[in-house]
C-alpha cells in the first residue's frame, strides 16, 4: 500500500506541476515574447528558444520534488557545438537545462510539431524535424541556427530506447559536425527509461543522473575515409562507459 500511494503522489504531483505551468506558460508567454522581442529587439527563434529552455528547466525543477534528479556538474561548453545525448523516455527533452546553454535548437521527431502550443512555438523557434525532412533541409535548418548563434541538440538514436540500452546512432549531426567544424559534446544521461518508460503512462521513482562529456572535435576525423562515421563511433564509445557507470551509481 506505501508503494502505490507514492506512485499516486508522484504522479498526481508531476503531472498536475507540469500541466498547469505550461498552462500559465499559455498565458505569460505572449507578454515575454513582446518584451523581448519589440522592446529589448531580440530576434524571435532566439526568444523562444530561451523561453522554451526556461519551459523545460522549471518542468524538470517540478520533476524534481517528486523524483530524485541531480544536475550534472556545469562546464562551460564550446559556441557552437552540437549536443547529442542519450534517449530513454518521453521526459529527456525537459532535461535540457542539464546543459548550460539556453539558446538551444533541437531536433525532435515529427509528434511534437502536432501537439498545440508545443508545435506552433517550436515551428516559430526553427526546431528541425528529423523524421519528416530531408537531409538536406535538415542541414539547411542546422546551419542556418548556427549562423544565428545557436547550439544544436540531437538525440542521435532517433527515437527513446524500448529496453534502456543505448541504441543505433543516426548520422544527421555528426555529417552536420562534420561540414561546419563544430565539435560534438556528449550529454549522457540515466534513469529517465525507469522513471518513464517507452509506451508507459506511471511515473516511476528513479536516480536520474547525467553529465556532460569533454568535446570531440571534428578536425580529427576530417582526413579518415567515412569521416562522419567515424566521428559517430567515436562520440557513441565515449558515451557507452559512462552512461553505464551513472546507472550503477559509480
Amino acid at each position: 500500500m506505501p508503494h502505490i500511494l507514492k506512485l499516486i503522489l508522484i504522479n498526481l504531483g508531476i503531472y498536475t506541476g507540469v500541466i498547469s505551468w505550461t498552462l500559465l506558460c499559455i498565458l505569460i508567454s505572449p507578454f515575454f515574447f513582446i518584451v523581448r522581442t519589440r522592446i529589448i529587439n531580440r530576434k524571435v527563434p532566439e526568444t523562444l528558444r530561451r523561453m522554451i529552455w526556461y519551459y523545460g528547466f522549471t518542468c524538470s525543477k517540478i520533476m524534481s520534488v517528486f523524483v530524485d534528479i541531480k544536475w550534472p556538474e556545469q562546464t562551460e561548453l564550446p559556441k557552437p557545438c552540437i549536443i547529442v545525448a542519450n534517449h530513454e523516455s518521453f521526459f529527456d527533452p525537459y532535461l535540457v537545462s542539464f546543459q548550460p546553454e539556453k539558446d538551444i535548437c533541437m531536433a525532435v521527431r515529427n509528434w511534437p510539431f502536432k501537439i498545440p502550443f508545443y508545435g506552433f512555438y517550436m515551428r516559430q523557434a526553427g526546431y528541425i524535424n528529423v523524421e519528416s525532412d530531408n537531409l538536406d533541409t535538415i542541414r539547411k535548418q542546422a546551419f542556418s541556427a548556427i549562423k544565428e548563434g545557436a547550439t544544436l541538440m540531437f538525440f542521435p538514436e532517433g527515437t527513446r530506447s524500448s529496453d534502456g540500452t543505448l541504441g543505433r546512432f543516426h548520422s544527421g549531426p555528426f555529417h552536420i559536425a562534420i561540414e561546419s567544424d563544430i565539435p560534438v559534446v556528449p550529454l549522457c544521461l540515466s534513469g529517465t527509461f525507469k522513471m518513464l518508460k517507452k509506451g508507459g503512462m506511471i511515473i516511476r521513482p528513479s536516480k536520474v543522473r547525467g553529465k556532460i562529456l569533454p568535446p570531440i572535435y571534428p578536425e580529427d576525423y576530417k582526413n579518415k575515409q567515412n569521416a562522419h562515421i567515424e566521428l559517430r563511433r567515436a562520440v557513441k564509445q565515449s558515451m557507452i562507459p559512462v552512461i553505464q557507470n551513472l546507472k550503477e551509481g559509480v
